[in-house]
C-alpha cells in the first residue's frame, strides 16, 4: 500500500473553468439573444468570446442545472481564479451593484433598478444604498425599453448593504477581503478598487488584478 505525505496541502475551495470546451456552445446556445449583444462562441477554440454583463446570470442559472455556477464575489479573490485572470481574461461575478434608483449615464438600466429595488425592498424592507444583489436571472420582454429583459429573482435572491460599494472608496487600495470578498482597505495595498456614485454596476476581475 502507497504511504501518503501529512502535510498542510493547500487544498483548492473551487475548482474555476472559462466558457470553454465541448459544452460551451451549448450554454452559449442557452442564452436569450438581448443577452448575446457583445459575445461570440468561437467554433475553433469551443470558446465564448469577450463579456456582458447581461449574460452572467443567464450564464449562472443554466450552469446550476448541471452543478456548476458563475463566480461570486469572494470568488474573484480566490488564487486558483485569479492564476485564471492574471494577465489575460476579465471575469465577471454573479453579483451587481446598485447606488441609486436612477442611472443618469446610462438610461437603459432604469428598467432593471425600478425592478431591483421593488425585489430588494421586498426581500429588506428597506434599503440603503449602496447595495449588491446575487441570485438572480434576466429573461426576454416585449417591451420597447432598456435592454428587452426583466430581472426575475431566484430561490436564492440576496441583497447584501454595504458602504464599502459607494463611490468615496473609488480607486482604494486593499490586499485582503472579508468573507464576502469585500475589501478590506489598506494604503499598502496591491489591488485597486474600483467604483462609481451612481446607478448599476457589474463587479469583475480584471487581467491585473483590480476589481
Amino acid at each position: 500500500m502507497a504511504e501518503t505525505l501529512n502535510l498542510n496541502w493547500q487544498m483548492q475551495s473551487a475548482v474555476p473553468a472559462l466558457i470553454s470546451g465541448a459544452d460551451a456552445e451549448k450554454l452559449y446556445n442557452s442564452l436569450p439573444k438581448q443577452a448575446k449583444a457583445g459575445l461570440r462562441y468561437d467554433r475553433e477554440s469551443e470558446s465564448v468570446i469577450s463579456s456582458t454583463a447581461l449574460a452572467v446570470p443567464c450564464f449562472d442559472t443554466e450552469a446550476q442545472k448541471y452543478g456548476a455556477r458563475c463566480p461570486s464575489l469572494i470568488d474573484l479573490s480566490r488564487p486558483e481564479v485569479m492564476k485564471i485572470a492574471q494577465g489575460k481574461h476579465y471575469i465577471d461575478s454573479r453579483a451587481w451593484v446598485v447606488r441609486s434608483r436612477e442611472d443618469t449615464n446610462y438610461p437603459k438600466n432604469n428598467s432593471l433598478l425600478t425592478t431591483i429595488y421593488e425585489l430588494a425592498e421586498k426581500t429588506e424592507g428597506s434599503i440603503k444604498e449602496p447595495f449588491m444583489i446575487e441570485g438572480f436571472n434576466l429573461i426576454p420582454n416585449s417591451e420597447d425599453n432598456g435592454y428587452g429583459l426583466t430581472l426575475v429573482a431566484r430561490s436564492d435572491f440576496k441583497v447584501i448593504q454595504d458602504e464599502r460599494f459607494g463611490g468615496k472608496y473609488d480607486r482604494r487600495k486593499f490586499s485582503e477581503v472579508d468573507e464576502l470578498g469585500i475589501p478590506n482597505f489598506d494604503r499598502g495595498g496591491n489591488r485597486t478598487w474600483y467604483t462609481r456614485d451612481l446607478g448599476l454596476s457589474r463587479l469583475c476581475l480584471d487581467w491585473d488584478f483590480e476589481s
